[in-house]
């Protein structure tokens, strides 16, 4: 059991002091209480450490984010930090989705579509910038046209520049309407990974601190 611990914490070291003591003495009682007394026992019921680490850390990781790092800085945690760390939550489920053989494939299925999500996320934001910058550098253009045959032609001008300036004001528009439609896209993602661990790690044998209290 000892060996079993030893190994288990170094793979939470993502967790404070107090939260792994508190984890270890959970999991020491738990194999003292069901009597497994060999290793193999402990791995047949838990998992190897570094398998049962993972699932730990992602339920830990989960219930922080729908708490949304209240915890964190008494909640003042910069949205740049937020969103670094439901990219790690997102990576832990995964890890846990992979360190259970019955949810591997699970495992697979999710990473293609993530792969394929993401891919297509990408292609679209540079769809959208080059749609952006031609849009602006045509509107900039435009205005300038505007302006060299102003003397010539008014109404020309007046055609030219406000075109440029019609092209230029959609631009200001669209570009906080689509960067709000991504972080929402990814808010979605978020949520799905959360319901996906949770059903992962209840869905499971293994026992997780806290479900013995509301069992």
């Amino acid at each position: 059991m000892d060996s079993y611990i030893d190994e288990f914490k170094i793979y939470l070291h993502q967790l404070s002091e107090t939260e792994q003591q508190d984890v270890i003495e959970f999991y020491r009682e738990y194999i003292i209480d069901a009597k497994l007394s060999t290793s193999d026992a402990i791995i047949n019921e838990l998992g190897t450490p570094k398998n049962l680490a993972r699932k730990v850390l992602a339920d830990y990781s989960i219930k922080m984010s729908e708490q949304n790092y209240q915890n964190i800085d008494n909640g003042h945690i910069s949205n740049n930090d937020r969103f670094k760390k439901n990219l790690t939550m997102i990576g832990l489920v995964l890890l846990a989705l992979m360190a259970s053989p019955i949810a591997l494939p699970i495992a697979f299925v999710v990473i293609l579509m993530l792969a394929l999500i993401i891919g297509l996320a990408i292609l679209f934001v540079l769809i959208f910038l080059f749609m952006v910058a031609v849009s602006v550098v045509s509107g900039i253009g435009a205005i300038f046209i505007g302006l060299s045959v102003i003397f010539q032609s008014f109404p020309t001008a007046i055609f030219y520049i406000g075109g440029g300036l019609a092209v230029l004001g959609i631009d200001f528009f669209l570009i906080p309407i689509t960067i709000a439609l991504l972080k929402w896209f990814f808010s979605v993602v978020v949520i799905f990974f959360r319901w996906l661990g949770k059903k992962l790690l209840h869905g499971r044998k293994t026992p997780m601190k806290g479900e013995k209290e509301n069992a």
